[in-house]
């Protein structure tokens, strides 16, 4: 099966909430694996760990696959401090 990508970027928040969603709507609609690019987040707020636990579970429930390519420190650490970690599949990291 195909694998689609989401990256990140660098700044992973709010303001960037909308733009995200949009994303992981046009993502579900392909019918494939995704691998979240977050390697290079430096920053990552609540409302996005928020979407990608939806999207995350969405996948989930199409029996499809989300991986993480290079998880960031701080996007680990942000997870954690949420209790979002194993929710999200970040804890093998």
């Amino acid at each position: 099966m195909e694998i689609e990508k989401l990256d990140l970027g660098t700044k992973c928040t709010i303001i960037r909430a909308e733009e995200l969603h949009a994303q992981m709507e046009t993502l579900l609609q392909s019918e494939h694996d995704v691998e979240v690019d977050c390697s290079q987040v430096e920053q990552i707020d609540t409302s996005a760990l928020q979407l990608l636990l939806g999207f995350h579970s969405a996948l989930h429930q199409a029996g499809r696959q989300l991986s993480w390519k290079s998880p960031s420190e701080q996007t680990i650490t942000s997870a954690k401090l949420l209790g979002l970690e194993q929710s999200l599949g970040l804890n093998h990291h």
